[in-house]
């Protein structure tokens, strides 16, 4: 059995899985094409109902957005690496690279917003982050400005939902104090 370190609450490893959890457990691994369970996933597990919950917002994100994907780890991202949560910063800098995002624009999504290119990715990523984290400042002007990139509605609503997410993920792997996954790490390694 494992046991977080900087807290006590118990992880339940791929081997400790049964029912519920062991089913999550392998429908994650084969839908998201990974070899191994998150450490997050893992923490939640104690309560299957709370993995099954994001397990299910998971998922609902990768199937059902018309966002692209990386658009999606930009937004995950730059919002984790505001809010300082290494785990979700580490991971969505991973989802980036594999996805093709460069140094360079990477850097520029946290250190130089201003000029990020194109356009469109810059206003969707400014609106993310006043969604996150100002969201009862929003005006109709934020809303204009993405019209004005050519934003669908559907696609605004998704950028909110995908910014709400953002900042629960950080919520959630930060009051579990998780660590970031060793997989992960050494797959980000390999893509520097």
């Amino acid at each position: 059995m494992t046991f977080l370190a900087t807290n006590g609450l118990r992880m339940i490893e791929e081997d400790e899985a049964t029912d519920e959890v062991a089913e999550i457990y392998n429908e994650m691994k084969r839908e998201l094409q990974m070899p191994f369970v998150l450490n997050v996933m893992k923490a939640l597990a104690v309560s299957p109902g709370m993995l099954a919950l994001q397990w299910n917002i998971i998922r609902a994100y990768y199937k059902h957005t018309t966002l692209p994907q990386s658009l999606i780890a930009m937004i995950g991202y730059t919002i984790a690496t505001k809010n300082n949560c290494t785990y979700c910063s580490v991971h969505n800098e991973l989802t980036c690279r594999t996805l093709g995002i460069d140094e360079d624009t990477l850097d520029k999504l946290v250190k130089d917003l201003g000029n990020v290119n194109p356009q469109r990715i810059r206003a969707i990523i400014e609106f993310a982050l006043k969604v996150a984290k100002y969201p009862q400042s929003l005006i109709r002007t934020d809303y204009d400005k993405l019209r004005d990139q050519g934003i669908t509605e559907e696609e605004i609503v998704e950028i909110i939902v995908m910014a709400a997410v953002s900042v629960y993920n950080d919520i959630v792997a930060e009051a579990l104090q998780i660590e970031v996954d060793t997989m992960v790490t050494e797959s980000l390694e390999q893509l520097k």
